[in-house]
C-alpha cells in the first residue's frame, strides 16, 4: 500500500514539472513564427519564384532570395501602387525619401531620394525633388528637368500614356507635355483629360476637344444631354364610368446638357439658353424650370428663355 501511495506522488510531481516546463516552449516556438513565417507578404510586386519579403511588426520590410540566402534590399516600405503590365520598377521608401527598387532582381535601382515618386510607364517617371516634378528614367537620370509645381491636375495622372503626360505650370494651368518636356498642348485649362488622337480640357466651365497640336477640334464637348418634361394629370372614363387619372409625360421642346458635373438649359436648334450654372434642372410645366445650384440645396425658377424669374 506505501508503495503504490509513493507511485502516486511521484507521478503527480512529475505532473506538475510538465505544467510548468512545456508551456514556455510552446510559447517560444509561436513567437519565433510570428517574427517570420507568418509575416510573409506577396502583394505582387515580385515576379521572381526566388524572392520573399518578410515584414517585421513594425511595417518594414525585407527583400530576401531563398535560394542564394542574400539579402537583397533591408528594413525598407513598400508603395504597392505599381501596375503589374507597365514596368520592372516598383516605388519603396525609406527614412521618408522614396526610390525604386527592381521586381525581378529584388535590388534597388534607384536609391530613395524623392519626397514623391510615381509609377514607371513608357521607360520614365515622375518624381518630387525640392518642391517641383520632373522626370526620369531607370538608372535615376532626369531627361525632363524639375519645373512643373505639385498641384494642378489629380496627382494620380503624373503618368506618362501614348506619349503624353499631364502637367501643370506655376499658375496651375494644365497642358500637355511629350517625353522631351515640350508643350503638346499649352498649360492654359483647369483640367484635362489625355487620350490617344486628342484631350479634352475645360476651361471655365466649358469643355473641348483639343488635338495634340493644339487646335480646338470641337469647342462644346458635352457629358449628358436629356429632353426636359414634365408630368400632368389626364382625366378619363373608365368602362364602369368611373373618372380616373392617369400620369402624361409631356415634352417642353428644351433640354438639360451637362458638362463636368453641371448643367445648362439648350433649345430644340442647340442654343444655349443659360451656361452650365446647376447641379441640376428639371421641368414644372411648358415655360417654368426648377434648376438647383451646385450647393445642391439652394433653387431658383427659369422661364423658357433661361432666364432667371425674380
Amino acid at each position: 500500500m506505501k508503495t503504490i501511495y509513493k507511485i502516486c506522488i511521484a507521478v503527480a510531481a512529475w505532473g506538475t514539472v510538465g505544467l510548468i516546463v512545456i508551456p514556455p516552449i510552446v510559447t517560444s516556438c509561436s513567437s519565433d513564427k510570428d517574427k517570420i513565417e507568418d509575416r510573409v507578404i506577396d502583394e505582387g510586386l515580385l515576379r521572381n519564384d526566388d524572392l520573399v519579403a518578410i515584414k517585421t511588426s513594425d511595417g518594414k520590410v525585407t527583400i530576401k532570395n531563398t535560394t542564394t540566402g542574400k539579402v537583397t534590399i533591408k528594413d525598407i516600405k513598400l508603395d504597392w501602387t505599381q501596375e503589374s503590365s507597365r514596368d520592372s520598377l516598383a516605388v519603396f521608401c525609406s527614412e521618408k525619401k522614396r526610390g525604386y527598387y527592381n521586381m525581378y532582381t529584388g535590388e534597388i535601382a534607384v536609391p530613395a531620394q524623392y519626397r514623391r515618386a510615381w509609377v514607371f510607364a513608357e521607360g520614365v517617371a515622375a518624381v518630387q525633388k525640392n518642391g517641383m516634378i520632373g522626370f526620369i528614367d531607370h538608372k535615376g537620370n532626369t531627361v525632363i528637368d524639375f519645373q512643373f509645381p505639385y498641384h494642378g491636375n489629380p496627382l494620380s495622372e503624373f503618368v506618362f500614356s501614348e506619349g503624353h503626360c499631364v502637367v501643370a505650370d506655376t499658375l496651375g494651368k494644365c497642358g500637355v507635355i511629350d517625353k522631351k518636356g515640350h508643350w503638346l498642348i499649352k498649360p492654359e485649362y483647369d483640367n484635362i483629360s489625355t487620350y490617344k488622337e486628342y484631350a479634352i480640357v475645360s476651361k471655365a466651365g466649358v469643355r473641348m476637344q483639343v488635338s495634340y497640336e493644339g487646335t480646338v477640334m470641337n469647342s462644346f464637348v458635352l457629358d449628358d444631354i436629356k429632353r426636359l418634361t414634365y408630368t400632368v394629370k389626364e382625366r378619363y372614363e373608365n368602362r364602369e364610368g368611373e373618372i380616373e387619372y392617369l400620369d402624361k409625360e409631356t415634352d417642353t421642346g428644351l433640354f438639360a446638357y451637362r458638362v463636368g458635373g453641371r448643367c445648362g438649359l439648350m433649345d430644340a436648334n442647340c442654343n444655349r439658353l443659360t451656361e452650365p450654372l446647376y447641379k441640376s434642372i428639371t421641368a414644372v410645366d411648358k415655360n417654368m424650370f426648377r434648376a438647383t445650384l451646385i450647393d445642391y440645396y439652394s433653387e431658383v425658377i427659369l422661364n423658357a428663355k433661361g432666364v432667371v424669374m425674380k
